[in-house]
């Protein structure tokens, strides 16, 4: 009796609607690979009597059609979809047109879509952040229906690589970082924050073990990663967590140039610490330079903190590649005016702006139609009925949206220029 095919697979970009976040200097191009360490925790996490196969289609380009053909070529018993919302016009064809018997999706789309997403031909659909357990008995029992997921993450392996090329994923320009082929990995799951533009569905934050991390950065120095990119939602939200990894790394002298996402609001004393411990580089949702604003976001910071995280990242050297929103309606023509240069103030070496955007589901989309600026829940709409590349129309209207944009070019150009 053979064993059981088992296809994991990330979703194709081609539909996916249309998100006028980043701005169109931000091209495909220049956008790192990150390799799918959902798909790979599930695929590792599986026992070895299975056959494991991995694609990655939003990575390699591939069309819904390649996909589907790349799917049926593999001819798996088992077809897990990893399937986050903004790709939900590919998910639903490729439920359509593949033949697996047993056919499974998990990922963040699940969270408010499972019911519609059985209906378009789903078996077992996942909900929850960690789904490991669970995936492992389904492909053993193949259950039906909702599933709730409840894996612990300190009971499961961190992701092999190997089930992918990890050479397609090394960077091929080092503009954020000095060392060569970068990895990404996740310390931690979800974020307790509310900032009510996020659409980051797990608030409840599971984290790994500090030799759990370490294992697996020593692991990713193996396979010839110089450089580790934390991949988390708030990688410095918990000064516990942060000085577990440091301590561990400092027991086993092991030091390596590392980098991750998180925020402004930390313990200043593990900023030094950092530096010390090889990290180079905080990506920070800074979002806006005006507590008015950050207040209307619900944002956890303030002005101050930012100041102050700021001025101790400098003078220890890490650099801080800052988000950015551009669009709020609190936006004055002076906040306007002096945003660049007290972004350069601040020794903010990497600016990232992105425009406000609705996403489905947030506390901001949902605040829009209950004040009118959307006369009809459009999102709603569209989840039952996906067209390729949708667009929403923007909140304030178009006259507004083009003001933003090129505002928005206006900055790109100033920093564009500093560089």
């Amino acid at each position: 009796m053979k064993n059981k095919k088992v296809l994991l697979s990330t979703l194709p970009l081609e539909g996916e609607f249309v998100n006028w976040t980043t701005p169109k200097y931000f091209t495909p191009a220049k956008v790192n690979k990150y390799l799918p360490l959902g798909i790979l925790s599930l695929a590792t996490n599986l026992p070895e009597k299975y056959d494991i196969k991995v694609l990655d289609p939003s990575s390699q380009g591939w069309s819904i059609d390649e996909t589907i053909e790349k799917i049926e070529k593999e001819n798996p018993d088992i077809l897990g979809l990893s399937a986050v919302t903004r790709r939900v016009y590919s998910l639903n064809k490729i439920l359509e047109k593949t033949s697996a018997s047993y056919k499974a999706v998990g990922g963040p789309h699940t969270t408010y879509y499972a019911e519609q997403i059985l209906n378009k031909g789903a078996d077992a659909v996942f909900i929850g952040p960690l789904a490991e357990t669970e995936f492992k008995e389904a492909v053993e029992n193949l259950p039906k229906g909702i599933i709730e997921c409840k894996t612990k993450i300190n009971e499961i392996k961190f992701p092999r690589r190997d089930f992918l090329n990890v050479e397609d994923y090394f960077p091929k320009e080092f503009t954020l970082f000095k060392s060569e082929k970068r990895l990404p990995l996740f310390s931690s799951s979800g974020c307790p924050n509310k900032c009510n533009f996020c659409n980051v569905q797990t608030k409840r934050v599971q984290y790994k073990s500090a030799l759990s991390i370490v294992d697996e950065m020593q692991y990713l120095y193996s396979i010839e990663s110089r450089s580790v990119h934390i991949l988390d939602d708030n990688f410095n939200i918990n000064p516990k967590h942060v000085q577990g990894i440091l301590d561990e790394m400092k027991k086993r002298e092991f030091s390596m140039e590392w980098s991750g996402r998180g925020q402004t609001k930390m313990r200043l004393d593990l900023i030094k610490k950092l530096a010390e411990q090889g990290f180079k580089r905080m990506h920070v949702g800074i979002e806006a330079l005006d507590d008015n604003i950050l207040k209307s976001f619900r944002k956890n910071e303030n002005l101050n903190d930012i100041n102050v995280f700021c001025s101790e990242m400098n003078k220890n050297n890490i650099d801080i590649l800052g988000y950015f929103i551009i669009g709020s309606p609190l936006e004055t023509d002076e906040y306007r005016k002096n945003l660049a240069e007290r972004i350069n103030n601040l020794g903010i070496k990497h600016p990232f702006l992105n425009m406000l955007f609705p996403e489905p589901n947030t506390e901001y989309y949902h605040t829009l139609i209950k004040e009118g600026f959307y006369t009809k829940d459009y999102w709603k709409e569209y989840m039952e009925n996906p067209t390729p590349y949708f667009e929403i129309p923007y909140p304030y209207g178009e006259t507004k949206k083009q003001e933003v944009i090129d505002y928005m070019n206006s900055l790109i150009e100033k920093f564009n220029k500093k560089k």
